[in-house]
């Protein structure tokens, strides 16, 4: 990212990669998962648990007894900031929680969305309001542009929280006063704060340029910051301001000059919002996690960061939430996407830590019908369904089970459970055959902004388009148990070739997807006609680009170039089996007999065992065969009981056969020594 790597730096890397030292001790962590595996608890100030040392300590040990492993943390929400006293009372139960063994979390902010430390921001200096730049027309058609404040109908006031004004996180000045009034509080008071504290959660920062209601007389508005169009030029080589209209409108050259625009964007977000926190966790030998707001569509991406990749590559513990628990909505809908999109941004940094912020908030709702807590069988599947595609850390928001004792007996179940998951595949590598191209280049081609609600379709089909296939090409590789990661645009630039397969930081695919999409760097189609000529399988699904995603490439040379790696065949998975063939006949994903696309899979390796690790998506017992390389012998491990069985399996040739049955919603490894 363009900084010198210091000493602490390399410290919290190699934090960052916590695992089973080796794999003889790996049964027994396995029955018996220690604190650093199990979920960590949320908890919005120790004034929640109670008023003093002896109240909170015997809550903390209540959570303890749970099978809690550790607490994401924060002083009270009650005069936020701003009180001794409840400093004090934080610093004690902060002492209290590290007796007891829990892992240690901040949390950063008075609720969400981060940025804001509890209104203390705008307080010192009301200019760091976000802002936007909106489109007005007059009454004789003359446009014209204005700067404008953002607040009504956005997420400032549509959040669950609090209606609260917010700053522009593109504002550099902004973000520092955040962090001079949040993180360096906690620096300032609590001591050793490098040994004491693993992580900095930061919450759901966006941009405000988006409506979530559309107030009356709502404009059309673009993210801005006073220095926007200097960097503009600065990064793009030419004016913004004679552009504007086609940020707004399909006129002019506006493929290209709103992928320079929304580029320019992401750049700023990731760099003055999650940049500038990453660089204050790193000085202080903390990591820095937390997650976004609305990852489920890359419309959604575009509207509220520019660009999902260029905000998560900041993190050193990149994170989600998963505000459902129930596995056949996750599975179902878009929801499954988001894990796979955070755990292929840290794949493609090196890093093997990833977080889940994980609730059943749509359940306590009603959202999904009956408001209720989620059930046992529903959280294991929501935490197996969330390992299997790359989540390794569960920050949870289930209510404090307190009370109920079957809803004790349940949550301690259910940490154990996370707790034998993690053990199995934090700090775990990845396996995969297949990289999936992130196509935000073709959203940004044919985005512009309304004053509909996000909820609402945008006007653009083509925009919809490439959206939605990319999650339903996303979802049919999975249930044809082909794992794979996404990739942005800068990993096909720095891939190295060999051998038929390229290799991006620790991952190696044989086969690139290049999905729908409108727009793609003339870099990008230059590197990807460089991996086909050196074997890697390279297949394009949906249309093919036909624009640069930039004003200073040319679009024709895309197009050309697009012809002759992809030829002018469009497939559609959706009704054309012909990709999976494609991609089996190359090697890729695991084979299992019958098919079934309830059953997901996915590979790691830890030391010297390769784990496939199984979950099943559906609501019924799913019997298979799993075909995988013969001479290395298979076991089975049941995270639900802790069990380790001998595999039932069949030797046919190169191939080892293990005949596996997943009951309902459940999961299972299968183990092979290396």
């Amino acid at each position: 990212m363009g900084f010198v790597l210091s000493a602490s730096v390399f410290g919290i890397l190699t934090m960052l990669a916590v695992s089973p030292k080796n794999s003889s001790n790996l049964p027994t962590l396995f029955r018996s998962p220690p604190a650093e595996f199990r979920p960590l608890q949320i908890i919005h100030g120790f004034d929640n648990l109670g008023s003093d040392t002896e109240t909170i300590r015997k809550r903390l040990q209540e959570l303890r007894a749970l099978g809690i492993g550790g607490l994401v943390v924060n002083v009270s929400f009650r005069d936020y900031l701003r009180s001794e006293k409840q400093w004090r009372l934080f610093l004690d139960g902060l002492k209290i929680a590290e007796e007891l063994g829990f892992v240690l979390w901040l949390y950063d902010e008075e609720g969400y969305p981060s940025g804001a430390a509890g209104g203390l921001v705008l307080e010192r200096n009301p200019d760091f309001e976000a802002i936007g730049l909106v489109r007005l027309v007059s009454d004789d058609g003359k446009v014209r542009y204005e700067v404008r404040r953002m607040f009504e109908g956005t997420h400032c006031t549509e959040n669950v929280y609090k209606k609260r004004r917010y700053i522009n996180i593109l504002n550099p000045e902004a973000v520092r006063t955040f962090i001079a009034l949040t993180h360096d509080e906690y620096a300032k008071r609590i001591s050793n704060i490098s040994k004491r504290i693993r992580a900095v959660f930061t919450d759901e920062p966006s941009l405000m340029t988006t409506y979530i209601r559309p107030p009356e007389g709502a404009l059309p508005a673009i993210p801005w910051v006073e220095d926007l169009p200097n960097e503009f030029r600065r990064r793009k080589g030419y004016d913004l301001m004679p552009h504007l209209e086609s940020l707004f409108q399909d006129v002019g050259d506006y493929q290209r000059i709103r992928c320079d625009f929304y580029d320019v964007i992401a750049q700023l977000v990731a760099e003055r919002y999650f940049g500038q926190i990453q660089d204050w966790c790193r000085r202080h030998g903390i990591a820095s996690s937390g997650h976004l707001l609305a990852e489920e569509k890359l419309l959604w991406h575009a509207m509220y960061y520019g660009d999902l990749f260029a905000c998560l590559r900041r993190m050193d513990i990149p994170g989600i939430d998963m505000l459902t628990s129930d596995p056949r909505t996750i599975v179902v809908g878009p929801f499954f996407i988001v894990p796979k999109l955070a755990s292929s941004a840290a794949h493609l940094e090196g890093r093997t830590e990833t977080m889940s912020e994980t609730s059943d908030f749509m359940q306590r709702m009603g959202i999904m019908g009956q408001k209720r807590r989620a059930w046992l069988p529903e959280m294991k599947a929501t935490a197996a369904i969330q390992f299997l595609l790359g989540i390794n850390t569960i920050t949870s928001y289930y209510s404090h089970p307190f009370g109920d004792q079957r809803e004790r007996a349940d949550y301690e179940h259910y940490c154990t459970y996370v707790g034998r998951l993690g053990v199995m595949l934090k700090g775990a590598q990845h396996i995969c055959d297949v990289a999936l191209l992130y196509p935000i280049a073709g959203v940004w081609a044919n985005f512009y902004p309304t004053v509909l609600s996000m909820y609402q379709p945008h006007p653009s089909k083509r925009l919809n388009e490439i959206d939605e296939q990319f999650v339903n090409l996303c979802r049919l590789l999975l249930q044809n148990q082909i794992d794979y990661d996404i990739v942005d645009e800068r990993a096909i630039w720095e891939a190295k070739v060999e051998q038929g397969r390229f290799k991006i930081a620790g991952e190696t695919y044989r086969a690139l997807i290049v999905p729908s999409t409108d727009a793609i760097r003339l870099l990008t189609l230059k590197k990807i006609a460089e991996l086909k000529r050196q074997g890697v399988l390279v297949v394009a699904v949906g249309e093919i680009p036909k624009f640069a995603a930039s004003r200073n490439e040319d679009s024709g040379q895309v197009e050309k170039l697009a012809k002759q790696i992809f030829g002018n065949d469009a497939w559609f998975p959706a009704s054309d089996s012909r990709l999976i063939q494609k991609l089996r006949s190359a090697g890729c994903g695991v084979l299992i007999e019958p098919q079934n696309q309830d059953l997901w899979v996915a590979r790691f390796r830890r030391g010297n065992l390769i784990l496939c690790f199984v979950v099943n998506t559906s609501s019924e017992t799913v019997s298979v065969t799993v075909l995988l390389p013969n001479g290395r012998g298979a076991s089975i491990w049941l995270p639900d009981s802790g069990e380790i069985q001998p595999a039932q399996v069949e030797r046919e040739g190169a191939v080892l056969k293990v005949k596996i049955s997943v009951p309902a919603f459940d999961s299972l490894f299968i183990v092979q020594g290396t």
